[in-house]
């Protein structure tokens, strides 16, 4: 098995290129977790703790395409403890899996073989730690970094990245500002962001319902109260009047809270053909409760970047009341035998299911690896330039050629709709990604 997480505190600080000075390392112990906001998953542990590489200096010298490179060091800037830490250590693991089949390969070509290593910071889902963790990240020696699940916290470390001019790559994020008006150079995404997604979203699931014979006319939000979920209620708010589907509804779950049946009354009053949910695993899974704690669904129970039903876990969690719930999200692509391989692999490694979120991070390092590799170096500008004209097609998500455009946004990211059957979740349109006939 290649080598994939070490720490690298050798003379590869990029940053300094920037700044003309060292950044000294961060502490993150006792830091509170805070804020956070994107499609992805919201469960698991809340044990805190810095699991950030630290360790001896390796002697690695800053590499050119002329010089001898020993390793390129991918910064994995993730939640790896309080309540995002489930779904931020998948996504962590992810990212090295990536780099071990890279390794296993041979390493990158074009560097003669050289290794790729992964380091971690832990954010903890708190905004507060997004800008702390990348230049910790890059003290350690980190040539390009990714991260964060949490928008808000993208938006602060995505920050540090653009000031010392080191490439970033998101991981997941989906709130629009991350990048639009920021006039950022070294900032990408290759998922789609809250207008895609909300976008695909009214494009694409009245119309499965549509022709399954169902009426949806009418909606409800439910969605998390920050800037991820009010990016995707705000446009939603513009996309779904144009597919004749009028809100009657909308409601707002806080981070952190224990119960939606409030909400969920207020929704139920309502009377929606559909409510679309916008939240992290836990805020999906509260929803869920409250519906059935009042007996109550609406004739189509979907959701637009709600990671909650495009998990298994937490699918398993919810039981059979899941079944039927259809998902507009982040989606790997079954139709390729690369994703059926890299999800076993993964499960034998880290004994952990590869979630669509999950498998959006194995994409982004993917990105990452092949952007070093058509550069041919590891020096920060070399990699940007790379990342610029890249179109990347040998990738397990569903959308085409990852390609960028001069925001950083990827032309052809897409938000397939996922459905829940038999406590699984398929990918059921559009018909070219599909693994399953949707069931309305």
């Amino acid at each position: 098995m290649g080598k994939t997480l070490k720490s690298s505190t050798s003379n590869r600080r990029r940053f300094l290129k920037a700044t003309g000075a060292s950044v000294a390392a961060l502490t993150l112990a006792g830091c509170a977790s805070d804020d956070a906001g994107n499609g992805g998953g919201d469960s698991g542990g809340d044990s805190g703790g810095d699991s950030g590489g630290s360790g001896g200096d390796t002697g690695t010298t800053t590499g050119t395409p002329e010089q001898s490179v020993d390793e390129v060091v991918i910064g994995s800037n993730h939640p790896l403890s309080g309540s995002l830490a489930a779904t931020g250590v998948g996504m962590s693991n992810a990212i090295k899996l990536a780099a071990m089949r890279k390794n296993e390969e041979g390493g990158i070509e074009s560097l003669d073989g050289a290794e790729v290593t992964v380091i971690e910071g832990d954010n903890q889902g708190a905004q507060e730690l997004g800008g702390q963790v990348s230049e910790e990240l890059l003290s350690e020696g980190a040539d390009v970094l990714t991260g964060c699940y949490s928008s808000p916290v993208t938006t602060a470390a995505t920050q540090v990245a653009e000031r010392q001019g080191v490439p970033f790559v998101i991981s997941i994020a989906a709130a629009d500002n991350i990048l639009q008006g920021r006039d950022f150079n070294y900032v990408y995404r290759p998922q789609p962001p809250a207008r895609r997604l909300a976008s695909d979203y009214a494009d694409l699931v009245p119309t499965v319902i549509r022709d399954g014979g169902g009426t949806i006319d009418t909606a409800g939000l439910f969605y998390i109260n920050n800037s991820y979920g009010q990016a995707i209620r705000d446009s939603l708010r513009e996309f779904l009047p144009e597919q004749n589907v009028e809100i009657v509804e909308e409601t707002a779950i806080e981070f952190g809270a224990s119960n939606a049946n409030t909400q969920v009354s207020r929704l139920r009053s309502a009377d929606p053909d559909t409510i679309i949910a916008t939240t992290y695993v836990a805020g999906g899974v509260l929803l869920a409760q409250a519906l059935q704690d009042q007996d109550y669904r609406p004739p189509y129970l979907t959701a637009s970047a709600s990671a909650t039903f495009t998990d298994d876990d937490a699918v398993s969690d919810i039981g059979e009341f899941a079944n039927g719930v259809l998902d507009n999200n982040y989606a790997l692509n079954p139709t390729v035998d690369k994703t059926a391989e890299v999800r076993s692999q993964f499960l034998d490694n880290y004994d952990q299911e590869f979630s669509a979120s999950v498998g959006m991070s194995y994409t982004a390092a993917e990105v990452i690896i092949q952007a070093v590799e058509e550069a041919g170096s590891v020096d920060p500008d070399d990699i940007n330039e790379a990342l610029k004209g890249l179109s990347y097609e040998d990738h397990i998500s569903a959308m085409g050629a990852i390609e960028f455009d001069d925001q950083g946004e990827n032309v052809n990211a897409l938000g397939p709709v996922n459905q829940v059957q038999d406590l699984s979740v398929k990918v059921v349109y559009p018909e070219e990604y599909a693994e399953a006939e949707p069931q309305v």
